[in-house]
Order: C-alpha cells, then structure tokens, then sequence
C-alpha cells in the first residue's frame, strides 16, 4: 500500500475515532454532539514530515453517511477523492479510477472499513478494544487522547482531539513521526443525502 493511500486512510481512521472513549465519557458526549444519517463539511489540513519543516497544506470537503460509507474529496492543491465503503477503498481524480482496494483480500482494507462502519453504526464497543483513551469536558466544549492498544495494527500511536456539537479539529502522530493536523469547518447534519451527494458514491 503506497504512502498516499496509507495517508489517506489514517486520516479516515482519525476523523471517525471521534466517538472514541470510555462509557461514562462516551454518554457525555453523546450528549452533545448532534447525531445524523449524514453529514458534510469542510476541512484544512496540515502534515509536517518528520525532520521538515515546511508543512504541506490541503482543503477540501468530506461526506458522511452512515449507510453508504465516506468520501473524502481533496480539492486543493491536487483534486483526488477518497471513497470508503464495506466492499473496499476507492481512489481518484478528475480523470478517473487509480486504484481500487478491496476488503475481502486486503486484511488493512478490511481493518479500516471494519473500524469505519463500527463507528458510524454507533458500536462503541468495538472501539473500545482498539484504544486506550482519557478525555476531558469542559460545559458544550470536550476533548480526547486516543492511543491505540495493537501498536502493529494501527499506523499511528496518538490521536488527539477537540470538539463541541461536532469534532472540530483532530491532530495525531503517526508511527513515523509525522504530525498531521485536519481542522474541520461547516460541518453540516441531514437526513438524507442530496441529489449530488448521491452521485459522490457512485
């Protein structure tokens, strides 16, 4: 798996480990952050390899549903699209397909979507035997630290993360040192996908 991909999925990793934590902590924060079939937004990320200091840059939008799976859409500074659902990975561009990753015969394909449909289907438990977890909350305001318990299987060890009524902002390290930040914004909840949004996970 290229490092693109291994990026990417990271990144998807993080962005649904979320929910992530204790039970007492995960009831609290239920409580707060607004629940939905769907939801969309924006993000800005910044990645700072280990031993560069210039950071690369990205934005772009992402779609959640939680029957259909995830699609991450990088717009700048290169278009390419991102699309996790139950029978694999898909990436791409304006161009077309380049590459197609499936979860039957990709056991790490498997593991990511195993982990992204756990979280959208609302099974905590299952989260909580990948990670050791301690949080905080603060009046509509929380806050999380997420390490994984198979330091093998996941290929980052720390994940942090702040949020309201939605996450707003997650960094996390990866087991090379790189250090990502996705500041999320417009997040946006429904009921339904929009005639367009359909089409993004065709």
């Amino acid at each position: 798996m290229n490092r693109i991909v291994k990026n990417f999925l990271i990144l998807i990793a993080c962005l649904i480990a979320g929910s992530a934590c204790a039970d007492s902590l995960v009831n609290q924060i239920g409580a707060l952050v607004s629940a939905s079939p769907t939801v969309r937004g924006k993000f800005v990320q910044s990645k700072t390899l280990s031993g560069v200091s210039k950071k690369l840059n990205s934005e772009g939008f992402f779609i959640v549903d939680k029957g259909k799976g995830v699609v991450w859409v990088t717009e700048k500074p290169i278009y390419q699209t991102l699309k996790v659902s139950d029978s694999g990975i898909r990436i791409g561009n304006k161009s077309g397909v380049l590459m197609n990753l499936d979860a039957r015969s990709e056991p790490s394909v498997k593991y990511i979507n195993e982990l992204v449909l756990a979280i959208f289907s609302g099974d905590m438990s299952a989260l909580e035997k990948l990670f050791n977890y301690s949080g905080d909350i603060r009046a509509k305001d929380w806050s999380l630290e997420l390490t994984p318990k198979n330091t093998v299987s996941m290929p980052f060890k720390k994940i942090s993360i702040v949020g309201s009524s939605a996450i707003g902002r997650i960094s996390f390290v990866s087991k090379d040192g790189d250090l990502t930040e996705v500041i999320f914004s417009d997040v946006r909840l429904a009921p339904v996908l929009s005639n367009d949004e359909t089409l993004q996970f065709q």
